[in-house]
């Protein structure tokens, strides 16, 4: 029984929304129903433009010449616009809510992604990557925030299925960037196409998103920048071991099928979709599972299903084998990040988006610092090898799972 209440931390009560929002189920207002789509669509629509991104990496390495060590100078940049945009964000939702940012966060981050197509050179390359940082992490924090208010409005865990639509969003990217690629289109109408329809959806999705919970006024003054408190640094550190593995699959997946296992660049990019389709499988099994198991023994799992993928598409250099390494991968990662922000959001249920926005604050460092650490490996030993610290990730997340505080 007590698994059973760990699973469902923190989805009734301390809302703040009103009585029909928070209807069951089976009676649950079509505005909540709508928000629920308008947050599936938000998702979905955050995971196919990162996807049109790294489905395309080699594509733009290539295009500017840039070796492994460049490159890694390049993502930098994401590093950089994450430090600059992480610290704030969180409290920024708390201030003003998670629509206007997840508004202004999308803007950027759409208007970076046509911008990538055009840099010059590898200075530019880098700041375009750092806005591009920004406008996620702005997008990411708000849209998790908002998903929890949904789930609470539904008063059952729901989360994983939006992070599900996100990883069916890249599933739909990394196809599309396949094509592109195989069939020469070049990225500059890939991205900027991808931008414009991406923008039109995520302006019909908007006008449906809930409101956030109402906050003491006395508490308007808080300070922008978001820590993690008691509590959250454990939630914290298992999120930065699962999104620096994330980084590294987004950022340097197609680019190691491409180059260790001699996959064309069609194969390199369908590698990132095989990846997403676990991540989709994945995250439509979370909430069930976790409803089981709970968090800790459900954090546990998906750490070693995710390692054994590792292991395997590092230890068999094919593209067979890297193919289903990926799978595995994305099936033991899916839902690590829904599962740890519904946590994070029971331990403080009166304030769920600067809860969501400080274990971000720490997992998105390692989603940004991931593909520049590989890159530095790469360039000075091999990528193969440095790919090794996708297992060494999943053995952190393993230890620190067992340290996860129980409600």
């Amino acid at each position: 029984m007590a698994d059973k209440v760990e699973a469902g931390d923190g989805l009734v009560g301390g809302t703040g929304l009103s009585d029909a929002s928070a209807a069951p189920v089976g009676g649950v207002p079509w505005r909540t129903r709508r928000a629920r789509v308008a947050v599936s669509a938000v998702f979905f629509i955050t995971g196919a433009a990162f996807a049109a991104w790294a489905s395309r990496v080699p594509a733009v390495q290539e295009r500017l010449g840039l070796s492994e060590g460049e490159l890694a100078v390049a993502l930098v940049g994401l590093s950089a616009g994450a430090c600059l945009g992480l610290p704030l964000v969180g409290g920024l939702v708390a201030r003003y809510g998670s629509r206007p940012v997840l508004f202004a966060g999308m803007a950027v981050y759409l208007a970076s992604l046509s911008g990538l197509a055009f840099v010059p050179g590898l200075p530019a390359l880098t700041v375009t990557l750092a806005l591009l940082a920004c406008g996620n992490t702005a997008v990411d924090v708000a849209m998790n925030t908002q998903g929890v208010i949904v789930e609470r409005a539904y008063e059952r865990a729901i989360l994983g299925g939006f992070h599900a639509m996100f990883s069916l969003g890249g599933i739909t990217g990394a196809v599309a960037g396949s094509v592109a690629a195989s069939a020469g289109v070049g990225v500059g109408p890939h991205f900027v196409v991808t931008s414009v329809v991406l923008c039109g959806a995520t302006a019909v999705a908007a006008t449906a998103l809930l409101p956030d919970p109402p906050r003491d006024r006395a508490k308007k003054s808080e300070p922008l920048f978001a820590l993690p408190g008691a509590g959250l640094w454990i939630p914290g550190l298992v999120a930065f071991c699962a999104l620096m593995g994330e980084g590294v699959m987004n950022d340097w997946g197609a680019v190691y099928l491409h180059g260790v296992t001699g996959a064309s660049p069609g194969a390199a990019g369908a590698g990132f979709a095989v990846f997403s389709a676990g991540m989709v499988a994945g995250r439509l099994a979370a909430d069930r599972i976790r409803a089981r198991t709970g968090t800790v023994r459900f954090t546990l799992g998906c750490a070693l299903v995710a390692a054994a993928g590792a292991v395997t598409a590092i230890a068999v250099p094919t593209t067979g084998a890297g193919f289903a390494g990926y799978a595995l991968i994305g099936l033991g990662m899916a839902a690590v990040i829904p599962v740890i922000f519904s946590h994070a959001a029971g331990l403080r249920p009166d304030r769920p988006g600067p809860a969501i926005a400080a274990v971000s604050a720490v997992g998105y460092v390692g989603f940004l610092a991931g593909p520049p650490v590989i890159g530095g490996l790469a360039e000075a030993t091999d990528l193969r090898t440095a790919m090794l610290v996708l297992p060494a990730l999943m053995a952190a997340m393993a230890l620190l799972a067992m340290r996860l505080r129980r409600r």
